[in-house]
């Protein structure tokens, strides 16, 4: 590289953008050589140097010691080279792949240290956008960094080098929001930390297990799956936060890191497990306030009230209506007095009879008759439906799939191999469809195992549940 003194000394991967190399400067120290190979066109050439540039622009911005920084940029021909710390220590998706899945005391640490740097990040006006495991790396002393901010934005940083409307980032952690295309904030960053977190203690992402496309498929539908019940509780209850399908939901970065590395701001979203902990710390400190007042009046009938103090003492106590929970009542069913808790839903607005509609719990078991609801309002169910090829000389196998939709909703129903669509239908207001899948081959043998994906159309909802069946194979 013209004027610029490094010996590359080996290959340490490659990636999306180009490989990385281990080098050694003229003081002796080693770095990590990041080249970017650039081809195309003048106008492509142009672009992609200034996405590059972008890169270096962010890494500048960003001093934090959780974040592998930027130490130069060399143009060097049609490359560029982003000279960076070599992180001894490898990446977490070098240390899983080797050593498997991380004890739950590693994981809480790591995460305790990068959501320290992400909110620092964020204060920045920087998003990442591409957090996983392979963009995590360690120092010498195990000490994880966020690395690799090629695909970040900023708010002060020219847009338009990515299009609105393209899912970026990688399919097995990517926020449901971004999948789709829709602008990714820093509640996409919470998200991909958390599905990295979890991938990390169990060996699988926040979608399961699959390919490229069905990842991507299951991220669009947000079909999270939440932590096992194996991993500790506190740990499982803060990843599976971050893992909520809805980003007003997630708590922040800097809510998440708490102490000196979060922010003195106001708190990130609440939960209702959040809201129902408040609710019990309060009336844990009305019931001390009570029993104070109640010393306060015994005292006084023991002779020591204050002089000229010659009444009864009177207490005024305010009481408010909460939005399911009138003075002096109990909540009523399914809340917590304020909201809906445990993922129901109030869709038919009776106060008395609180969230009536609760989730089915049936979803993802094996399809043969199902009886199932719709809630939350966004929820989608996926059932497996396995599907055997038996020998027919006319080739007329079919599966069978009968929905009804209850009275007042309207419901999809889609037939996949693995992200191809064999077909669809719908059903409203009770009335019954049916869709028959032929055999797709004559031949071969067409034994797979099919999703059928239920989903909601329309803003109508209710609590009655609708029903599924299948029958026949190929």
């Amino acid at each position: 590289m013209d004027g610029v003194e490094y010996v590359v000394e080996g290959r340490l991967g490659r990636g999306g953008m180009g490989v990385v190399d281990l080098a050694a400067r003229s003081d002796g120290s080693r770095v990590a050589l990041k080249r970017i190979a650039l081809h195309g066109s003048a106008e492509a050439l142009a672009a992609a140097r200034a996405r590059i540039r972008r890169e270096a622009e962010v890494l500048s911005k960003l001093d934090h010691r959780r974040i592998v920084g930027l130490l130069d940029v060399v143009d060097d021909g049609d490359d560029i080279v982003l000279v960076m710390p070599w992180m001894r220590g490898g990446s977490l998706d070098d240390r899983v792949a080797q050593h498997g899945p991380l004890p739950a005391e590693e994981v809480r640490r790591i995460a305790d240290h990068l959501l320290g740097g992400l909110a620092a990040a964020h204060r920045a006006g920087v998003v990442h956008r591409d957090i996983k495991p392979a963009n995590i790396l360690f120092d010498e002393q195990s000490r994880p960094h966020l690395a690799d901010f090629g695909v970040a934005t900023a708010r002060d940083v020219t847009a338009g080098l990515t299009g609105d409307g393209s899912a970026i980032g990688t399919p097995g952690f990517i926020a449901p929001e971004q999948a789709r295309g829709e602008p990714a904030g820093p509640a996409a960053d919470v998200f991909s930390l958390g599905a990295t977190l979890r991938w990390a203690l169990t060996g699988i992402g926040p979608y399961g297990e699959g390919g490229r496309d069905v990842l991507l498929w299951r991220a669009t539908r947000a079909k999270v799956e939440a932590c096992p019940k194996s991993v500790p509780e506190p740990l499982r209850r803060r990843i599976d936060e971050m893992l909520d399908p809805r980003p007003e939901r997630r708590p922040t970065a800097a809510a998440l890191a708490g102490g000196p590395e979060g922010t003195i701001a106001g708190p990130g979203p609440r939960r209702a497990g959040n809201r129902r902990r408040a609710a019990l710390a309060v009336a844990a400190l009305a019931g001390l306030a009570l029993v104070a007042v109640a010393v306060l009046v015994a005292t006084r009938d023991v002779g020591t009230a204050a002089p000229g103090d010659e009444g009864t003492a009177t207490e005024t106590t305010v009481c408010t209506d909460l939005a399911y929970q009138p003075c002096g009542q109990r909540p009523a069913p399914g809340t917590d007095g304020r909201d809906c808790i445990d993922d129901r839903a109030d869709y038919d607005g009776d106060v008395a009879n609180g969230c009536e509609a609760e989730p089915d719990g049936v979803d993802g078991t094996p399809l043969g008759a199902v009886e199932a609801t719709i809630v939350p309002a966004d929820d989608v169910d996926e059932f497996p439906v396995e599907v055997n090829d038996n020998f027919h000389l006319s080739c007329d196998g079919r599966v069978t799939f009968d929905l009804r939709a209850p009275e007042g909703m309207a419901l999809r129903l889609e037939i996949l191999r693995d992200d191809e669509v064999l077909g669809e239908i719908t059903s409203a207001d009770g009335v019954a469809a049916r869709l028959q899948v032929p055999e797709p081959q004559c031949a071969g043998d067409d034994s797979s195992t099919l999703a059928a994906v239920v989903s909601p159309i329309g803003s109508d909802r209710t609590a009655e549940p609708y029903t599924l069946e299948r029958s026949g194979n190929w």
